[in-house]
């Protein structure tokens, strides 16, 4: 008896640690932004200050939604290449969409000058052309290019989930495979694309790194936060231009969920999980002609841009000085392990912290929300309400919720500012509506009936969680894992108003040397961060994914 009431006591004692991590680092921060923003005269503030960047909000939008449409267009290209072509076209697809995803942000803006700046090795080297590569045009395609990684594999998904019985109906009633694509396709997955158009507008919106690297004079919203943090030190001014982002985000979000939920009832949506790597089942759709030359080509030259890409890095960290002809050298390698390797380590260090920290919160969130609480009870309105809690980080731009946790914790009795437990915090935090949703899904497949019989039979709570839960959790943690590793690896904008000297991460030296033209060791560092991110998560794929497989 007393062990079960020990277990008991534990679990609860977990469950409220959640609850309070997410209160204190989710809602808190937000809390303060907001009543930093209302501080003192803000009617006065706020007129002056929205009346101020009138200018910087409308290039904000020109930038959004020149970037949310190009994006989609290009990803909508190449996930139609990926789902009506062989599989080995998919795969390549799949793997320069994943390796773009988990690169660092700056890393296609170092690729692209190197490219076609001033002394590229096309516009100099093989044109004689001497460009400048900044301003609207390249943060256009930078970010277009970027985010359409992320675009693509949710046009996969929705692709995929499509029933081949409605494009073989199409097909045997004698429709061209263009008319199939236009009538059929493209209405089918018409709330996926919206819901790409929306996102990736407001990922526009929330990038700081592209706009300075590759802005030149080109101002955004994102980017004034940090001058008026950092330049002015006019945290009122930045509270209200970090409000105005998030009021704006979520409206967007909450235009995504109703499109979501559209979606899901779409008809002619099977609604199964996916397999992204699996065989297409579209075999009586295949694009030939001038259509199907045309998407493959706009789908090679995607895969044939992520490979260049890589080479280019990869070019600028071995070679001193630019251009085709530039000599082979081991400097930047070697400044990378004199001068930086101690970064890459806190990093390393910082993004395994905050992985674990996600996971766990992740999981028992779930795990309330699935299994213990009714929807309609006390307690499911109570986890519904923790949960939205828990997901408003992820739909706000990282540079509001840094904003606000630098605002939180910057006095007694909770002054965190400076530390590193801070940046572990933020970097979960963020990312804590993708472990939670991994582990519904998983726990939605789980039969109650189990844990119960488990119970029945002398187990305790924790322990019945521990043989029939945890077992069929696997793909979760791997995908939660995954996530939120590689995401800390690579996130800036969430931790950019919380790294001092004493705790600067890789990502903060990668722009640095960017920002100070020392391209090549920015080139090594960009190596770096790909080749952790890579091996950790194949390392975490062998270890869950094949033990998966085999049970």
């Amino acid at each position: 008896m007393m062990r079960l009431r020990i277990s008991q006591t534990v679990g609860i004692l977990l469950v409220v640690c959640a609850a309070l991590c997410v209160l204190v680092f989710s809602v808190y921060p937000l809390a303060a932004l907001f009543s930093r923003s209302l501080a003192g005269d803000f009617v006065t503030r706020f007129t002056q200050t929205l009346g101020d960047s009138g200018p910087l909000v409308i290039q904000s939008a020109q930038v959004g939604i020149a970037v949310a449409v190009a994006s989609t267009v290009l990803a909508l290209i190449v996930a139609i290449c990926a789902s009506f072509s062989s599989r080995g076209m998919r795969r390549a697809v799949l793997g320069a969409a994943l390796a773009s995803i988990v690169s660092p942000p700056f890393l296609a803006s170092l690729a692209y000058i190197e490219l076609f700046g001033r002394r590229g090795l096309i516009t100099h080297g093989l044109l004689g052309l001497s460009i400048s590569p900044y301003g609207f045009i390249g943060v256009v395609i930078m970010q277009s290019v970027f985010f359409s990684a992320i675009n693509v594999m949710l046009l996969l998904s929705a692709l995929k989930g499509i029933d081949p019985a409605v494009i073989n109906a199409s097909r045997d009633a004698g429709a061209s495979p263009l008319r199939t694509l236009v009538c059929i396709v493209i209405p089918l997955i018409k709330h996926s694309i919206a819901a790409c158009l929306l996102l990736t507008f407001i990922r526009s919106l929330a990038d700081y790194g592209t706009p300075i690297v590759i802005g030149g004079g080109l101002e955004t919203i994102a980017t004034a936060i940090y001058e008026q943090v950092v330049g002015y030190s006019d945290l009122e001014s930045a509270a209200v231009l970090g409000v105005l982002l998030c009021l704006i985000s979520m409206v967007v979000y909450a235009i995504y969920g109703r499109l979501i939920v559209r979606s899901r009832g779409a008809s002619g949506l099977s609604g199964a999980a996916v397999d992204l790597l699996g065989d297409t089942t579209f075999s009586s759709l295949r694009l030939r002609g001038v259509l199907g030359i045309s998407v493959r080509v706009v789908g090679i030259l995607f895969v044939l841009f992520m490979i260049v890409q890589y080479g280019t890095i990869a070019h600028a960290a071995l070679t001193r000085g630019v251009g085709w002809n530039a000599p082979f050298t081991l400097a930047n390698i070697q400044h990378l392990i004199s001068f930086d390797a101690g970064s890459l380590i806190l990093s390393i260090e910082y993004a395994l912290a905050a992985a674990v920290l996600s996971i766990i919160l992740g999981a028992l969130i779930a795990y309330m929300r699935t299994l213990f609480a009714h929807p309609a009870s006390p307690v499911g309105r109570l986890t519904s309400v923790l949960e939205f809690a828990a997901t408003m980080p992820y739909m706000l731009p990282g540079t509001c919720l840094g904003l606000g946790l630098i605002l939180a914790f910057n006095a007694t009795p909770l002054k965190l500012t400076g530390t590193g437990a801070i940046i572990v915090f933020a970097l979960a935090i963020k990312q804590l509506a993708v472990s939670i949703q991994s582990f519904s899904g998983a726990f939605s497949q789980f039969d109650a009936n189990l844990e119960r019989a488990a119970r029945d039979l002398g187990a305790s709570r924790l322990e019945a969680i521990r043989d029939t839960v945890l077992p069929v959790s696997r793909r979760a943690f791997m995908v939660a894992f995954a996530n939120a590793f590689s995401t800390a690896m690579v996130s800036y904008s969430v931790v950019l108003f919380l790294v001092v000297p004493g705790n600067k991460t890789a990502i903060f030296e990668l722009f640095d040397a960017l920002s100070s033209g020392k391209y090549g060791q920015a080139a090594a560092i960009s190596l770096a961060i790909t080749l952790v991110v890579l091996v950790v998560n194949a390392v975490v794929f062998l270890l869950f994914g094949r033990k998966k497989e085999r049970s």
